[in-house]
């Protein structure tokens, strides 16, 4: 039995090397949301989101987070992590243990395999608005220019009808681009009939490639059949073959469920445009790492340890919540990369991690957590089994007056995860009280990033004052107490942050805290086979 021991004092760069941090290999995405274009771009457009359009997967895979050296010897490796300090916005304590994973694979030397990729887009009526369509036909010239010359394309296209304007067959990318440049908009929306006929292109291929879908839809199902459980239960029968799903959303009125649910049943990613850099940036990402996954029917249970109870979990509608231990059924896990964290022209690709709020319990024991993980290995068809605990070696009844961190790499996810949850906060309260909700986050933010510069902190603070701007559009209070504010009644939804109170203006914060690490924290791996 290998220990693994990370004893991190202070200061914060007393925890691991610089050579650890720098070390090649990724993070890695459960699927799901990749970005909340759909919330950005209602805020660009002056409008006030509302909160199924916060995506917490999404919002997470938009920032780069370094994680802990990947080090189990597989193709990925569970990292989780612990985290504590104040919330940015109730100043009430935190505790909360961080769910990651990571791959030494170096993605900027990853070759995923041949792909046979059939598109399925919308050019419905609605498509004429805003540009969309041109969005998206200058995302698939992308993509097609991107291909790689052993791929297989086929592009069916849907409004009220459906035609296979391009069957899967070797590129050919000048006709392709004839295809996709006649394009135009007209008539209903028959998602269903469309999506099924782009499965259907598989259907008399023999290929070893990898296979997968693209939809694309600007808005909610209106002809044929429109039921989404029918159109998830017919998706997820051609799932099931092996072919992977991607869905992409255009405009702000699309069925973001639908499109969202689709991607999550289908091993694949859902996205966003909201303009012509996120697309050229979608379809380049999409075929450089999310078509091909790395990892196959994962699945990860933790279960509780002596000193503390998991509560609610932000990250992932996978996790699911128990009382005899937490579990999460991911059926493909991608490579994530982005090549810089200047959030220019988009911020996808920094991956996936879910947080679970830590309830100390009173015996003031400091084990934290037991994991267990299993996955195919998709490269080499492997299962692959790892199993490790988290042990802080403190007293879990006590909170430190500073925050800490397991690891360094700790810190950005803390101003992550605090940000989300301000920001979750604030669309489920009326305009005051959000407007408070978000002055009292934008404060602690700043601090925070003034002592640790964080590009997509930056970037999240321009979110809040376009927020706050639009706010005030429409009346809120300035300067408005949390004892003026009542009760949250919104009713609780997917990856909903449950505070007590409809507004607060947090008493105590992050802003100028020296990080400390948690002082013995054990992370022991028990065994890993393959």
């Amino acid at each position: 039995m290998r220990r693994l021991q990370l004893l991190c004092l202070a200061p914060l760069v007393a925890c691991g090397s610089s050579s650890d941090s720098a070390s090649p290999g990724g993070n890695v995405s459960f699927g799901g949301a990749q970005d909340i274009g759909q919330f950005r771009g209602i805020l660009q457009s002056g409008g006030i989101p509302g909160p199924d359009t916060l995506d917490a997967n999404g919002f997470f895979n938009e920032h780069f987070n370094a994680t802990p050296p990947a080090t189990c010897g597989q193709a990925m490796c569970l990292v989780p992590g612990m985290i504590g300090g104040f919330d940015w916005v109730t100043g009430q304590k935190q505790a909360t243990l961080v769910v990651a994973l990571a791959s030494p694979l170096d993605p900027t030397t990853f070759t995923r395999k041949p792909l046979d990729l059939v598109v399925v887009v919308d050019h419905s009526g609605s498509m004429a608005q805003d540009g969309r369509l041109d969005k998206v036909k200058g995302g698939l010239d992308t993509m097609i220019d991107n291909l790689d010359d052993g791929d297989r394309l086929a592009i069916v296209s849907f409004d009220d009808t459906v035609t296979t304007t391009a069957p899967l067959r070797p590129l050919d990318r000048t006709a392709l681009h004839r295809v996709v440049d006649r394009l135009t908009p007209g008539g209903g929306t028959d998602i269903f009939d469309g999506l099924a006929a782009g499965y259907a292109q598989f259907d008399a291929q023999s290929s070893d490639h990898q296979r997968r879908v693209i939809l694309l839809s600007d808005g909610i199902a209106t002809v044929g059949d429109t039921a989404t459980f029918d159109i998830l239960q017919m998706s997820d029968q051609h799932v099931r073959t092996g072919i992977g799903l991607t869905t992409i959303g255009v405009g702000l009125d699309f069925d973001v469920e639908l499109m969202r649910g689709l991607a999550e049943h289908g091993a694949g990613n859902f996205y966003f445009l909201e303009n012509g850099a996120a697309a050229d940036e979608v379809f380049a990402q999409e075929l450089a790492f999310f078509v091909t996954p790395i990892a196959l029917d994962l699945s990860l249970t933790a279960h509780p340890g002596a000193g503390f109870e998991l509560g609610v979990s932000v990250g992932s509608p996978l996790w699911t919540e128990s009382s005899d231990g937490d579990t999460m059924a991911v059926p493909a896990a991608f490579l994530a990369s982005r090549t810089s964290q200047s959030g220019e022209p988009g911020r996808r690709g920094g991956g996936s991690a879910v947080f679970v709020d830590l309830l100390p319990n009173n015996n003031g024991n400091g084990e934290v957590a037991s994991f267990a993980m299993h996955y195919d290995d998709a490269m080499t068809g492997m299962r692959v089994d790892q199993a490790l605990d988290l042990v802080y070696g403190g007293d879990s009844t006590e909170t430190p007056a500073q925050p800490y961190l397991s690891h360094p790499e700790m810190s950005e996810r803390y101003a992550m995860y605090n940000m989300y949850r301000g920001l979750a906060a604030a669309t489920r309260q009326d305009p005051s009280c959000a407007r408070a909700t978000l002055v009292a986050l934008r404060t602690n933010a700043m601090a925070w990033n003034t002592a640790h510069v964080d590009p997509d902190l930056t970037a999240d603070l321009a979110l809040v004052d376009s927020y706050v701007a639009n706010l005030d559009a429409v009346g809120a209070t300035a300067g408005l107490d949390a004892a003026t504010c009542t009760p949250d009644s919104a009713p609780l939804g997917r990856d909903d942050v449950r505070y007590g109170m409809a507004c607060s203006a947090g008493g105590q914060g992050a802003g100028g805290l020296t990080v400390i690490a948690l002082a013995g924290l054990v992370a022991v791996r028990r065994r890993r086979r393959r």
